[in-house]
């Protein structure tokens, strides 16, 4: 019975993890949040004291 319940936690876990990036992956949801994180990050690095001209 142990084994079972065992087996059962983890194919539920792996059934878990499947559907997360599934979800990731259809709504393209890790772009539009490296592109958030970016644009707010872009004036800090806009800023920035250069010590070269390119």
């Amino acid at each position: 019975m142990k084994a079972l319940k065992a087996l059962f936690t983890v194919f539920a876990a792996v059934a878990a993890f499947i559907g997360i990036t599934f979800a990731v992956y259809y709504t393209n949801s890790d772009m539009k949040l490296v592109r958030w994180v970016y644009d707010k990050a872009q004036p800090y690095y806009d800023n920035l004291k250069k010590d070269r001209k390119l």
